[in-house]
């Protein structure tokens, strides 16, 4: 499985279950939880393998760019 696939689905199941604190928001609160979610899967997804997030996307096919962490 490429590493853009796992990085989608996490981002996806996530949002699902995120829960956010009161008063976040006002009005955005999709926008803000995709935000956070997508902290959430670079933490566990990437940087656990030494790399950090420069563009991706997850519309038609997923497609991350990353580079190595100094």
């Amino acid at each position: 499985m490429k590493q853009a696939d796992r990085f989608c689905r996490c981002i996806n199941a996530v949002k699902r279950t995120l829960k956010l604190r009161s008063g976040s928001g006002r009005g955005e609160r999709g926008n803000i939880r995709e935000k956070a979610a997508i902290a959430i899967c670079v933490k566990s997804v990437l940087q656990n393998r030494g790399r950090t997030l420069k563009k991706f996307s997850c519309r038609k096919g997923a497609k991350l760019q990353t580079q190595a962490m100094n």
